[in-house]
């Protein structure tokens, strides 16, 4: 079924929700997520399959750590070249459960099998492995990449003979930095898609990240959209998103609808609440060339703002309270107070 949302005419993502087949696949679904022209912050509420899966035993050194895997013997072959990150996911109840590793792969080809050996990233939720990680259990993801996501369909746009336009993408980089990235295609005959940042220098491919809980921002100039298929499984336990102070390019990490209030967006969530449209936390909703600034009014409920910028800032009473973001639905969330701790948990029943 596709289902197509408008909220205070805001045109949300189409996305269309397809059941996997495949028994061996029973947690999987597809996704189709389309971006139409102007600017659109995009989430990807599936994970990509995860490679292992086990047991910490030991820790070795801050970013070395001694586990029992599924596979045993097969880690190289497993994580391959692509960027993975260790998450932490039980026993259930675990003080750590969410919390998130960039993996070295290098490093960990050339480590004996049970050894991993992480990396330090802005992208991890913790600095170093300490004590508190033995007996947790852990899976290692691929992680989702703009190359991946994108890379095709733009490097096809940009190659026909007359392109109708180059878009231009920010990525979340952890610590609340971003990066501005510009796809460009090199010279014929064999064409390649690069990463321009700054203008200048290439960016890997494989370090166009999209970290769990986060999304990216496009701007597309061109009036034919951009669509593309997602297939992945449903994230099934908490997720560390750290927030600074200032703007945070988020979304939900889940499978479904965020339904404000009720999911997330409260105070318990670490959010702030006012009477006044100035002192409390944001969300910023991209509509093409436009967005809609919500604010958490003391009652709990996300009211539309107006007139920001201005001596005239208010509350909108005359719209409904923003109640639900889509899936696949990024936004801003500009916050006051930076929250290294946040946490989105699954939906609730």
């Amino acid at each position: 079924m596709n289902l197509r949302t408008k909220h205070k005419r805001i045109k949300w993502l189409s996305i269309l929700w397809v059941a996997c087949s495949s028994s061996l696949m029973a947690q999987q679904i597809s996704m189709e997520i389309r971006i139409g022209q102007g600017t659109e912050a995009v989430g990807l509420p599936l994970q990509r399959p995860e490679v292992l899966q086990g047991r910490i035993e030991s820790v070795l050194s801050p970013l070395k750590i001694q586990v029992t895997h599924s596979n045993e013997g097969a880690l190289a072959q497993a994580i391959g070249t692509n960027p993975h990150y260790l998450e932490v996911t039980g026993p259930s109840g675990h003080l750590l459960v969410g919390e998130r590793f960039e993996l070295d792969e290098e490093a960990c080809r050339s480590l004996p099998d049970g050894t991993l050996a992480l990396e330090s990233s802005p992208l991890n939720t913790l600095s170093a492995a300490d004590s508190q990680l033995l007996g947790a259990e852990y899976v290692i993801t691929p992680h989702w990449t703009l190359e991946g996501v994108l890379g095709e369909m733009i490097r096809h746009r940009l190659s026909l003979p007359k392109p109708s336009g180059t878009p231009t993408v920010w990525l979340p980089l952890g610590d609340g930095n971003n990066l501005k990235l510009i796809p460009r295609l090199s010279l014929p005959p064999q064409s390649r898609l690069a990463w321009i940042l700054d203008r200048s220098t290439v960016w890997p491919a494989q370090k166009t990240i999209l970290p769990p809980g986060t999304a990216f921002l496009m701007k597309n100039p061109s009036a034919v959209g951009y669509g593309f298929s997602l297939g992945g499984d449903q994230r099934k336990t908490s997720c560390r998103a750290p927030l600074t102070s200032g703007p945070n390019l988020v979304s939900y990490p889940f499978a479904s609808d965020l339904r404000l209030g009720l999911d997330w967006g409260k105070e318990s969530d670490g959010l702030a609440a006012s009477a006044s449209p100035t002192s409390c936390d944001r969300i910023y909703l991209y509509d093409g060339e436009n967005f809609y600034i919500y604010g958490l009014e003391k009652s709990g409920r996300w009211m539309r703002i107006l007139g920001w910028g201005s001596e005239s800032v208010r509350w909108d009473v005359s719209e409904p309270a923003l109640s639900t973001i889509p899936a696949g639905q990024g936004f801003v969330l500009f916050k006051l107070k930076s929250d290294p701790l946040h946490i989105f948990r699954p939906p609730q029943p």
